[in-house]
Order: C-alpha cells, then sequence, then structure tokens
C-alpha cells in the first residue's frame, strides 16, 4: 500500500493592494502652491471651492502670487506669497515657511512649473507630493498639462483623490 504525504503548503501573508484612500486618511494640514498666471488662478479658485466645501475639515496654507487678491474664504487658512521662480534666498524662506506649517499633502497646481520651483518643491519633507510637473519633479501623483487638457478637469481630479466615500 502506497502512503501519500502531503506537506502543507507555506501559507502566504495575505498583502493588500496600495489604496491610494488608505494613504489620504489622516490629512489634517493642505498647502496649495496656486498658479502663476491669472487664466490659471481664476480656474483653479473656481475648483478648489469643491475641496473647501467637504466635510472633512483641513488647515490649509495657501501659497498665492503676490500680487494676487486673497477672496475671504469660510475655512481654517493662511496666505503665503509665493514666487514661481524663486531664487536660492525666496526658496529657503518658502522651505521655511511651508515646513513650519508641516503639511500632510502639498498640492502644485501651477501647470508650467519653472526648475526652480521643481528645486524647491524636491527639498520639501512632505509625505505626499501632488500636482503637475514631470518625470523629475518629485511628486507622488503627477499631472502634465498640454495646451488642449482641461486645467479644470485635472484638478478635480487631484481633489477627487482626497474625497473619502
Amino acid at each position: 500500500m502506497r502512503h501519500m504525504i502531503l506537506s502543507k503548503l507555506k501559507q502566504k501573508n495575505s498583502e493588500t493592494p496600495y489604496s491610494f484612500k488608505q494613504r489620504f486618511q489622516g490629512i489634517q494640514r493642505v498647502a496649495i502652491i496656486y498658479p502663476e498666471r491669472t487664466q490659471w488662478m481664476r480656474i483653479a479658485r473656481y475648483a478648489l471651492q469643491r475641496m473647501y466645501n467637504l466635510p472633512e475639515k483641513f488647515d490649509y496654507l495657501l501659497l498665492v502670487p503676490p500680487a494676487s487678491s486673497r477672496p475671504v474664504l469660510n475655512i481654517q487658512h493662511e496666505y503665503s506669497d509665493i514666487l514661481h521662480h524663486p531664487n536660492k534666498d525666496d526658496r529657503l524662506v518658502l522651505q521655511s515657511k511651508i515646513t513650519a506649517f508641516n503639511p500632510d499633502i502639498l498640492l502644485q497646481l501651477e501647470p508650467e512649473p519653472s526648475d526652480r520651483l521643481i528645486k524647491m518643491i524636491k527639498t520639501i519633507d512632505t509625505p505626499l507630493k501632488m500636482g503637475f510637473g514631470s518625470e523629475n519633479s518629485d511628486l507622488n501623483v503627477i499631472y502634465s498639462q498640454k495646451e488642449s487638457g482641461f486645467y479644470e478637469k485635472n484638478i478635480l481630479n487631484l481633489i477627487g483623490l482626497l474625497e473619502t466615500k
């Protein structure tokens, strides 16, 4: 009579796939780099109203061009000026300001970021960086803005990642 020996297969730890929803849990502070050009700024402000109206209450650091108007928002926020082509001293001041705010996420909404702006973003120690840039921009989620692309739709897609259902 033949005996069959069955060996137990080593059970693998079941790994759950990477989840954006898990990654976005616990976000409390959001830093947003608004775009430089007026046409992009208007679209960004309109699209961001959706995020500002979310039931989740975030604290915001809104980095805006110095000459832009600053609407009154009914959310916890502070404004800071940002130069989109910062020299070394400007970068240090901005890095210091952003680091002191200690954001959980940085949204970079300038559709055509300068090399200097990208260099500054790379030096900011933030768990999540999302927005517009190239492959070397050190963003976790990258959007690229084509001339014929829909800038508002791209921003709404970024905001959609933050919404928890």
